[in-house]
């Protein structure tokens, strides 16, 4: 029996990898390509690899913190609004290196695979023996804005984290999880909301009617460093610019801010018609696929975790970037995996998701707005 496990997680590795090789080969393939041929915009910069065709926009920010520092300028846009784990790793495993975008490549993808791991190990712990757990994968791989879980964005390493969050939760090993969760709120403003779920998940692992605060023990004061990742960072910034919430501050040079979900979805009218069909159709499907979580009846935590942060996504005052910031919301690619028990869903969101996913690499390559 143990010989048969053995093997089975054997095989299972072996697809997670042939998938996460296959796509990131993929994606790099058709941006290359797509650079030969399609016309530039007017913020596309000749990158010096094909490497630099992925690291545009945010990644500017990023490259700014390793190599200057943080700087904070009230009213306007300043790199305190990019949290610190990323760089501080991309600076530390450079060794020196001229080129730290081939450091910070290279780690955001080797946080993907650890997250497609744990990804599969976590949804093999309700769905055994079945094809959920490497559909999860595959389309968490797949997903339209899943390349920026690749290149020289914060995005992969925190679904690593988040994902290992909840794995270590689910094992009831809470100073581990609370330790990947402490490490998230280090990596994005969301990270400190994964400790609502978390909480959920040690207080009604199943349900709200398995609630039982008899089962509190001194391990729950282990959630607390979830929330000490964000005050890490705001102590930071008290002691360096006099200004603990500076990377809140300075989101409002952004035009971001906290508002009702209906005035940020107002802010499509001003968009182009592109972008405004893309973001309203992201909205529609995120809420779609929490609807459909509830209806599948997956874990509180995994719904919860879901809802609490596209409540925070949609209150932030833009759209932009919705797609990128509900990529790292896991269970959306659960939901996929058991919708795609029947065959003819399966093959549709794949066709969808490799379609939009080629489509925004192109657009992101090639200089246009798809941040």
């Amino acid at each position: 029996m143990r010989i048969r496990e053995t093997f089975s997680g054997h095989r299972s590795l072996v697809e997670i990898c042939s998938f996460f090789t296959s796509t990131r080969l993929l994606i790099l393939l058709i941006g290359w390509l797509s650079s030969l041929v399609i016309l530039k915009s007017e913020y596309y910069n000749n990158p010096p690899s094909v490497v630099g065709l992925f690291v545009r926009w945010d990644s500017g920010w990023y490259l700014s913190i390793i190599q200057n520092g943080y700087s904070y300028v009230p009213g306007k846009p300043s790199n305190v609004a990019f949290f610190p784990l990323y760089p501080l790793l991309v600076k530390v495993f450079s060794f020196g290196l001229a080129d730290v975008t081939i450091t910070g490549i290279v780690l955001s993808n080797v946080a993907l695979l650890l997250a497609m791991i744990y990804l599969f190990r976590l949804v093999q712990l309700d769905y055994q023996n079945t094809k959920i757990p490497l559909n999860s994968v595959i389309f968490a791989l797949i997903f339209p804005a899943s390349f920026f879980f690749s290149i020289f964005y914060a995005e992969g390493l925190f679904l690593f984290l988040t994902v290992a969050c909840f794995y270590y939760a689910r094992k009831n090993r809470w100073l581990l999880s609370s330790l990947f969760g402490f490490f998230a709120a280090l990596t994005k403003t969301l990270g400190v909301f994964i400790f609502i779920p978390i909480l959920i998940e040690y207080l009604a692992p199943t349900s709200i009617k398995d609630l039982k605060f008899s089962k509190i023990k001194k391990d729950i004061l282990y959630l607390l460093l979830i929330p000490a990742g964000l005050l890490t960072y705001m102590t930071y910034l008290y002691i360096r610019f006099d200004e603990p919430l500076a990377f809140l501050k300075t989101e409002t040079a952004w035009s971001r801010g906290f508002a009702p979900g209906i005035l940020t979805l107002k802010t499509l009218f001003s968009y182009p018609p592109f972008y405004k069909f893309t973001f309203l159709g992201f909205v529609v499907l995120s809420i779609f696929m929490l609807v459909y979580l509830i209806y599948s009846k997956v874990r509180i935590s995994y719904i919860v975790y879901t809802a609490v942060q596209l409540f925070i996504i949609l209150s932030s005052g833009l759209m932009e970037s919705f797609p990128r910031y509900i990529s790292v919301l896991f269970p959306i690619y659960i939901g996929f995996a058991i919708m795609a028990k029947n065959r003819f869903w399966e093959d549709t969101i794949k066709f969808f998701s490799v379609c939009l996913l080629t489509l925004f690499v192109i657009l992101f390559v090639n200089g246009y707005w798809f941040t």
